[in-house]
C-alpha cells in the first residue's frame, strides 16, 4: 500500500486529536475508578469490623448469662439442700423419657402403645 503524504497527513492529525482529547477522559475514567474500589474497601472493611464487635459482644453476653445460671443453680441447690449430686438426670430418670404423645396420653402407656408398634 502507497501512502500519499496527504494520508499520513491526515492520520497524525486524527491520532493527536483523539490523543489529545482521549488522554485525559481516560485518565479521570481511571481515577474515579480506583477511588470507587477504594470507597468499596473501606466501606468492607468497616461492616467487617461492625460484625466482629457485634460478634464479640454476643458472645461476652452469653459468657454472663452462663455465669448466671450456673451461680443460680447453685444457689438453688444450696437453698434445697440437695448438694452436688452425681448427675441431675441420674437423679430424675423420668427427665429422659420423651414426653408421651396426645393419643397416649389417653390409654396409659400401656403394651399397645404407638412407640412399642414402630418397635
Amino acid at each position: 500500500m502507497n501512502f500519499s503524504p496527504e494520508m499520513v497527513g491526515g492520520a497524525i492529525a486524527i491520532v493527536s486529536v483523539l490523543a489529545v482529547f482521549g488522554f485525559p477522559v481516560g485518565l479521570v475514567f481511571v481515577l474515579k475508578y480506583f477511588k470507587l474500589k477504594e470507597r468499596e474497601l473501606a466501606h468492607d472493611l468497616e461492616a467487617r469490623q461492625k460484625t466482629h464487635q457485634q460478634q464479640f459482644a454476643l458472645e461476652e453476653r452469653v459468657r454472663r448469662l452462663e455465669e448466671v445460671l450456673l451461680s443460680l443453680d447453685n444457689d438453688v441447690r444450696a437453698r434445697l439442700d440437695l448438694g452436688q449430686s452425681s448427675g441431675p438426670l441420674l437423679s430424675r430418670p423420668d427427665l429422659l423419657e420423651a414426653p408421651a404423645s396426645p393419643g397416649e396420653q389417653g390409654r396409659g402407656s400401656g403394651a399397645g402403645s404407638s412407640r412399642d408398634k414402630l418397635r
